[in-house]
């Protein structure tokens, strides 16, 4: 797996998942997946993303909760991964309270589900809020993850 599957749940996200969409409503498996072939993602690439999405649900049911004094010490794999702005950007997002411990970690089994070489901030960005939109009682943090992506610094004068 790699970058083409991020590509794809950024592509799924922005096109078929949004606060205001109830995918059984208006959307089922097929179609979905007719969309993403007609985008121009390979049958392999859309599996993958399927079984990426179903894992971090998956995963979310069996976390255990941690304490928010709790050090989160990455492995050198996750390490490799991640490489130090991505840590960097996972505890900023931590200390501003967007994620939680356990919202950490499906972040970073997400991540390493992936099987990705290297992610670079600006997927962290999407997969984050991605996994901020698939768990219950996170609207807060998702609001607060896509408003650090999408609204402009404001620019105090002086």
């Amino acid at each position: 797996m790699n970058e083409n599957i991020i590509d794809l749940l950024v592509y799924l996200f922005e096109n078929y998942l949004s606060e205001n969409t109830n995918l059984q409503d208006h959307y089922n498996k097929n179609n979905i997946y007719s969309g993403l072939e007609q985008a121009g993602f390979e049958k392999n690439t859309i599996d993958n993303a399927f079984d990426w999405l179903l894992s971090i649900h998956d995963e979310a049911v069996q976390t255990v909760a941690q304490s928010a004094e709790a050090v989160r010490i990455y492995s050198p794999h996750e390490y490799a991964i991640l490489d130090e702005e991505g840590i960097d950007f996972i505890a900023y997002l931590e200390s501003t309270g967007i994620l939680t411990p356990t919202a950490r970690e499906l972040l970073i089994n997400g991540l390493l589900n992936l099987n990705a070489d290297n992610i670079d901030v600006d997927d962290l960005q999407w997969l984050a809020l991605i996994i901020l939109f698939s768990q219950p009682d996170e609207e807060q943090a998702f609001a607060s993850m896509e408003s650090l992506m999408f609204d402009p610094p404001v620019d105090h004068e002086h």
